[in-house]
């Protein structure tokens, strides 16, 4: 039963989140696995678009099939809340190639021009994703996550040079 019939259930919500997390445990250590047809759909998004493609094909599944209202709701939720909760894994995801940046980034609610003009100013030396974070109340140590993350995969890419020393705590 593919993904999308499957949150048309009672238990939708827990189905999701174990088939989001399965699907990204997948991806991480055998991705070419025999998988249901559930997780599979889940992987093809996320290989060929990220979290935007996991949004994409769920709102045209979710208009075919004339969800209500409040269940499409609850499920956008649940999409942002999952990005959410895995960031690191999804950016460790697009630090490997798995799946595209601009995918992974979208789970921190980065669209594709922010993450061009952050890569703009990281070329010119400044430190984007900080002031941004902060701005949208994450901790030092979520900082300090994701500009690893991040940084690995620039320099990997040869996309920057090292940056050198992360930033001291904020007081």
């Amino acid at each position: 039963m593919a993904l999308i019939e499957n949150l048309e259930r009672g238990n939708w919500r827990e189905f999701f989140s174990e088939m989001f997390e399965y699907t990204l445990w997948v991806l991480r250590n055998d991705r070419f696995r025999h998988v249901g047809s559930s997780v599979d759909d889940l992987r093809a998004w996320l290989v060929l678009g990220g979290i935007p493609r996991v949004r994409h094909q769920l709102e045209e599944g979710m208009s075919m099939r004339k969800f209500p209202e409040g269940r499409v709701i609850e499920i956008r939720e649940q999409v942002g809340q999952l990005a959410s909760d895995h960031r690191s894994e999804l950016l460790a995801l697009a630090r490997d190639g798995i799946i595209p940046t601009a995918g992974a980034l979208d789970a921190g609610g980065l669209s594709v021009a922010d993450v061009e003009d952050a890569l703009r100013r990281i070329e010119r030396g400044e430190r984007p994703f900080e002031e941004w974070m902060y701005a949208y109340g994450h901790s030092y140590e979520e900082v300090i996550e994701v500009y690893k993350s991040i940084d690995e995969w620039l320099v990997e890419h040869g996309m920057v040079e090292s940056p050198g020393p992360l930033p001291p705590r904020p007081r």
